[in-house]
């Protein structure tokens, strides 16, 4: 967990004579009653009065109070504009470390990783014993290395649910095909018999109207059992008659 926003009010700085610091000192107070929002008015009034004196120790220290109750009113975004200006108007290295440091937060608070560690980068570079800083540009480095990490997960996922779909696709296509082609094949079959079976007609009608005389087999087979019958029935007549005895006629 990232370690929270170091807030050092320049107390130190806003005293003495000045309006800028008179109301710098007023948004102290209201950051300490936790009355963000009136901090922020009062650090920004501040701000215009010694703007025009260009950078300095109070319009670095007024710029950091300012990110840090902005942070704390839950605007990371201009915490983080406030705090990288504070860094840059830095008269003194701790001045430049503090802000460096809470303007890596406010970048890390925004998932802007790769400038939260260039922030952290710069505190180190100034102050290498700062621990804070030190343990927040790991955290947040492990943090990228385990985002990339799931990012290439998520890519290879994605590959290979785009490949198993097109592996689907295809073999849909050949199944769809394997299954045109054998309707094809049985349509062509269909077609073959049909003909076959309409030249076999053609050529019997053919062989008919060339031989009327020519008996079916079925008239043939009527024929042939009308003749069976009849002579069937001729061999009974012969049968009764030799059965039957012969008148004996006398001979005088």
């Amino acid at each position: 967990m990232i370690k929270s926003i170091i807030i050092l009010l320049a107390y130190s700085l806003l005293l003495g004579p000045g309006d800028g610091k008179k109301k710098g000192r007023k948004g102290n107070v209201h950051y300490t009653q936790e009355q963000y929002e009136e901090a922020v008015t009062a650090y920004r009034n501040g701000i215009s009065s010694v703007q025009e004196s260009g950078p300095g120790q109070v319009y670095s220290g007024l710029l950091n109070n300012l990110g840090a109750a902005l942070y704390r009113s839950g605007d990371a975004e201009q915490a983080g504009i406030a705090f990288s200006s504070a860094a840059r108007m830095a008269m003194r290295p701790e001045d430049m470390v503090r802000a460096s440091y809470n303007a890596g937060n406010a970048a890390a608070t925004n998932q802007e990783l790769e400038a939260a560690l260039e922030h952290y980068r710069r505190a180190l570079l100034n102050d290498p014993s700062n621990s804070d800083a030190k343990f927040n540009y790991e955290f947040v480095k492990r943090q990228m290395e385990e985002q990339e990490q799931q990012e290439q997960d998520q890519e290879n996922q994605d590959q290979d649910q785009d490949q198993n779909e097109e592996n689907q696709d295809e073999q849909q296509d050949q199944n769809q095909e394997n299954q045109d082609e054998q309707q094809e094949n049985q349509n062509q079959e269909n077609e073959s018999e049909s003909q076959d079976q309409n030249q076999e007609q053609q050529e019997q009608n053919q062989q008919e109207r060339e031989d009327p005389t020519k008996l079916s087999e079925e008239e043939a087979e009527r024929i042939l059992q009308a003749l069976e019958n009849e002579e069937e029935q001729l061999l009974r007549q012969v049968q009764k008659m030799k059965s039957r005895p012969r008148r004996v006629e006398k001979d005088w």
